[in-house]
């Protein structure tokens, strides 16, 4: 039912079908009224046909139906906790299901303007950083730009948006590669404790295991410092840092229904990334949303056997170096203490199914305590943007902001650099990328020329 190349997949009347036997399962579980806003919706209105003696799901109509797909920001989490996901006999899947209706949905009506553009991110962060930073940066601050930006494209005018990068990660990582490497230090002799694995030093760039890094449009566009501190955490451990040319994952172009572009996104990236894993090197991915994507969307949108290798190939960051911290291959001496962490824990990282990775690696740096927060951002990269979601973003986002706020912690932390927006603007606090707290456990200085948003 989930197979875009099945005809039944666009059959609007087996769609509808399918949506109402959902429905009707969550209707009668109810577990998941609070995660989001498509849950209330859909049993509110199920409720108001139920008091007036009109049935249940069969009586809902197509435009109370709507907001329940328009309102859910593939979060996962209904997922994640659902009990009558695959292998169940009920086989429900409520996040692919409503994201099957938005595409029938544009595939009818076609793709708007506003989602063409944010589902580039490529494109905006080639306008938009660099040379022009500055002035997209002191542009996205004036209330007169602003006011305009939400009347053409509906992007709220209130809505903190991420910085432009003056030096984008790409840039900085080929100028350097460009230059005499300063060598890897290796750890000194008093942290090398009994017990304690420490890597192979190598010299520079190019001497260790290669390991590839995607490092997703947010970080090479807005949060390059993300993309320095992994280099500089590979590196420390030994690797060998490669940053092929790679483009989007296409999540952004999914999300609004553009399947055309988010298959050619995937089709390149395979391309570019296939030779590489062929040779045995990991795909290490620095943002969750995207490692969630290329695990288990990409063989969805182009089900080949490259595509799927591929897929297979891919780790978040912090379960790659877990895994290394497993084979001895990860130091675990943190001359650092990081004090006590506020650690919002995203979604699509829990989707993954693969744990907590950086809690585990950072319960090892001394004087440090990681609090993990497992509550939603509600923001879905572009989604919390909008200008009918944005109120609901920021209500949505309240028990996270709370629960760090709650916490008085001395750093806040997230692997999604984009959900801290909706932190940002709560707390006034942006949370710091595990791998840059992970970077500063190391007591390794940030490089003097390393880029910022």
């Amino acid at each position: 039912m989930y197979d875009i190349r099945d005809p039944k997949f666009w059959d609007e009347g087996d769609l509808d079908k399918e949506l109402r036997r959902v429905f009707d399962v969550c209707h009668t579980c109810r577990m998941c009224f609070s995660y989001c806003p498509s849950f209330p919706s859909l049993f509110d209105a199920i409720d108001r046909h139920e008091e007036r003696g009109e049935g249940e799901v069969e009586a809902l109509t197509a435009e109370e139906m709507e907001p329940v797909v328009d309102q859910c920001w593939q979060c996962k989490l209904c997922y994640v906790k659902c009990p009558y996901t695959p292998p169940h006999k009920f086989m429900v899947d409520f996040p692919r299901l409503l994201m099957r209706a938005k595409l029938v949905k544009v595939r009818k009506h076609g793709v708007k303007l506003r989602e063409r553009i944010l589902g580039d991110p490529d494109r905006l962060g080639r306008l938009n950083a660099g040379r022009l930073a500055a002035f997209a940066n002191w542009a996205n601050r004036q209330p007169v730009f602003r006011r305009a930006l939400e009347r053409l494209l509906g992007i709220h005018r209130k809505r903190q948006l991420p910085r432009f990068a003056r030096v984008t990660f790409s840039k900085w990582f080929d100028d350097r590669q460009r230059r005499p490497s300063p060598g890897l230090r290796p750890p000194s002799p008093a942290a090398a404790g009994e017990g304690h694995s420490c890597p192979s030093v190598v010299e520079g760039p190019g001497e260790g295991p290669r390991v590839v890094l995607f490092p997703t449009c947010s970080i090479d566009y807005n949060y390059p410092q993300v993309g320095v501190a992994a280099v500089q955490v590979l590196e420390h451990n030994g690797k060998s840092v490669e940053r092929p040319n790679v483009v989007c994952c296409g999540l952004p172009a999914l999300d609004g229904g553009d399947l055309d572009t988010a298959i050619a996104r995937v089709e390149e990236n395979v391309k570019t990334l296939l030779p590489l894993v062929r040779e045995g090197k990991p795909v290490v991915v620095l943002a969750p949303s995207c490692g969630l994507t290329m695990k288990q969307e990409w063989p969805q949108l182009v089900p080949t056997e490259e595509c799927k290798e591929v897929a297979a190939a891919v780790m978040d960051a912090g379960e790659y170096l877990l895994k290394e911290r497993a084979a001895g291959r990860l130091d675990v001496n943190f001359p650092a203490p990081q004090g006590s962490i506020a650690y919002h824990v995203p979604c699509h990282l829990r989707a993954q199914n693969i744990g907590q990775p950086f809690r585990a690696i950072l319960g090892g740096v001394p004087e440090t305590t990681v609090e993990p927060i497992e509550q939603c951002s509600a923001f879905d990269g572009t989604w919390g943007m909008k200008t009918e979601f944005y109120e609901t973003s920021r209500r949505c986002a309240g028990k996270l902001c709370g629960a760090i706020k709650g916490a008085n912690a001395s750093r806040v932390m997230s692997d999604c650099m984009l959900a801290g927006l909706n932190v940002a603007e709560e707390t006034g606090t942006a949370p710091s990328h595990p791998l840059e707290v992970l970077r500063d456990a190391y007591g390794i200085a940030t490089e003097a020329d390393a880029p910022r948003c």
